[in-house]
Formats: structure tokens, C-alpha cells, sequence
């Protein structure tokens, strides 16, 4: 399938417009792509039922309730594809799980979960693995320190801006939520472009005090935006998760290569992480010789700070969720 293959300009235009902000109504989509309001609605709606456009969720900082985000990377033994089903089954209904892709390369599937500690993370641990562990040749951990987001330039062949933290940094103990903001963040992670008077309507509540949550959740910085999950493969273009090990932490030279990665348009996210690499990188791109093409500039630009990388070829993302926990009260369809 050739990238973009069955989407066309306007569509891309709506794509990117809604990884900018997943919150901004159509009437504002519709000024900025300079179509009707009833044009935008119909194509979003054309995205979502051909698969390309999953869903909308909301971005949470778990740091700000508590929570730091953990990965695991997992090499098969003796797994087939039934036994791989399973698994993937298995872990996807786990609520601390909010990321789960399968992949080739040095591991078979990473998974993201979210724990409030090292008792928590074992606990998970053991809960994920204890009888599954046996079918894993290696697992290896990775611990994301802070986690940046780039906008998908390549839907208009623009590079983008760098931003802030998407997620992650110091623990807070503070704001705490309640029952009803954790409802709403769960409503939100499933389908962000959700109206208030449909989430009101659901936890039987008035849509002010819905908005006044998602205002106080997003001036906490507990609610960080919202962005599109893609199906990549309707889209046409290959995924990759890069693993890099840098050389040494020269701030100002990891300064510059972030502020390079935030702008190249086929890196989405930049995870700073404590394991056997360093920085992670997820890259949607055109083909194979591409990716090499943009893995040969990195090494070349930032030769002082990439000691070496692996990359893996991602084959299908079957969970994503920045509130996972919210899986309990609203399952989100993989």
C-alpha cells in the first residue's frame, strides 16, 4: 500500500489539525482548513469508519496523580500465533497496561504500564508474568523519565514545532481527584471529542460541572491535550520504535538533538528512559529506505551523543492509552 493511499489533502489537513489539539471543535478545524464545519464533521466521521482514524484520547500526566510509566521488552520462546493472541488478550484487559505493540526486531512486543512505585510495578510484574513469564527469553525494562510529543508533520510535509513534556518528571502527590474526574478522564481516554452534555448524561451530572473538571484537570496539568491514535497500515506508512544508547549526558548536545527529534515531521514521540538505551523514539515514515536515510543523518548530526541504536519494526499497536485504570469503568476497543 502506497502512503496516503485512499486519503487526500483535506483529509491529511484534518488529521494533523486533530493531533494538534484533539479537543477543538469542527467549527475551528473547518476555519483553518478553509472548509464548511459539516464537511469536517463527514470526513472525520469517513476516517474513523474506513479504520485510518482509531479514536481521539486524551493525554494525562500520570506524574501529576502519582504514577511513573514503565516499559517492558519482550523477546518470544515457543510462542505461535494462537499462544501470541492469548497473550496479547491477556495483557490488554490488565488495567495498569496502556501500551501493547507487537514487533520485529530485538524483542517480539513491548507494554506500557503505570505504577505509583517498585511494590506497584512488582505487583504488576508478577500479575503479567507469573504465568506467562516462561513463553519470554528476556525482559527487559525501561523506565521514562519524561516523555516529549511531536506533532505528525508529515501529514502536511511540514516539520513542527518542538513542545513541552508530553508527560512524566517529579512525582506530585497533588491535585488529587475524585471518583467523578477519574470517570471523566476515563470517558476522554476512550473518545476525547466526546460533548459534555453525552459525558453529563452518562455519570448523571450537569455539563458545567463537566467542564469545570476538564477546566481544573487541564489548568493542573493533569489533562496535557489530546491526540489521534492512527491505524499507520491504512495510512500507508511503516512504524518504528528506535532504542538508542548515548555516548555520554552532554546537556547541551542532548539539548540540540532534542530540539531537532520535537521538529523532524516522522518522529511522534521522544522518551527520555533509564534501562539499557537511553532515548526511545517512535518514527512513522514512507518505507524502509527512508527510515535508514533518517537514522544515517541522526548518527551523522549527533555523532557525539549516539553511542548505537536498535530499531524495530512495529507490526500492529492493539492498546493505547495514556489512563489505563480507566479501562474498568469505559474498555476501550483495541
Amino acid at each position: 500500500m502506497k502512503p496516503f493511499e485512499g486519503i487526500d489533502w483535506k483529509d491529511r489537513q484534518i488529521l494533523f489539525q486533530l493531533d494538534e489539539d484533539g479537543f477543538q471543535p469542527a467549527s475551528a478545524i473547518a476555519k483553518k482548513t478553509r472548509l464548511s464545519k459539516q464537511v469536517v464533521g463527514y470526513r472525520i466521521a469517513e476516517l474513523q469508519r474506513k479504520g485510518v482514524l482509531r479514536r481521539c484520547c486524551v493525554i494525562v500526566n500520570e506524574a501529576k496523580i502519582g504514577y511513573t510509566f514503565f516499559k517492558f521488552y519482550l523477546k518470544y520462546k515457543s510462542v505461535d500465533k494462537k499462544l501470541e493472541d492469548e497473550i496479547i488478550g491477556f495483557f490488554n484487559d490488565h488495567v495498569d497496561v496502556g501500551l501493547l505493540d507487537t514487533c520485529d526486531g530485538r524483542f517480539d512486543m513491548f507494554i506500557g504500564v503505570w505504577a505509583r512505585d517498585t511494590h506497584h510495578l512488582y505487583k504488576v510484574y508478577r500479575e503479567l508474568f507469573g504465568n506467562y513469564g516462561k513463553y519470554f527469553e528476556d525482559i527487559s525494562v525501561s523506565i521514562v523519565e519524561t516523555a516529549y510529543n511531536s506533532k505528525r508533520g508529515y501529514l502536511i510535509g511540514e516539520r513542527t514545532r518542538a513542545e513541552v513534556p508530553l508527560f512524566g518528571g517529579e512525582i506530585e502527590l497533588t491535585p488529587k481527584i475524585d471518583e467523578l474526574d477519574k470517570k471523566i478522564l476515563a470517558i476522554l481516554s476512550k473518545d476525547a471529542r466526546s460533548r459534555l452534555v453525552d459525558i453529563a448524561k452518562e455519570l448523571k451530572v450537569t455539563p458545567n460541572a463537566v467542564s469545570y473538571r476538564i477546566k481544573q484537570l487541564k489548568e493542573s496539568k493533569v489533562i496535557q491535550g489530546a491526540r489521534i491514535v492512527l491505524d499507520r497500515n491504512k495510512l500507508g506508512f511503516l512504524s518504528y520504535k528506535v532504542l538508542v544508547k548515548v555516548d555520554s549526558f552532554d546537556e547541551k548536545e542532548l539539548n540540540r538533538f532534542l530540539n531537532h527529534v520535537t521538529q523532524h515531521p516522522n518522529i511522534i514521540d521522544i522518551d527520555l528512559c533509564m534501562g539499557d538505551w537511553n532515548i526511545e523514539l517512535d518514527v512513522e515514515i514512507d518505507d524502509y529506505d527512508a527510515f535508514r536515510k533518517l537514522m544515517l543523518e541522526l548518527r551523522t548530526n549527533f555523532s557525539n551523543l549516539i553511542k548505537s541504536y536498535d530499531s524495530l519494526l512495529v507490526f500492529h499497536e492493539h492498546t493505547y492509552t495514556y489512563y489505563p485504570m480507566g479501562k474498568e469503568y469505559c474498555p476501550i476497543k483495541s
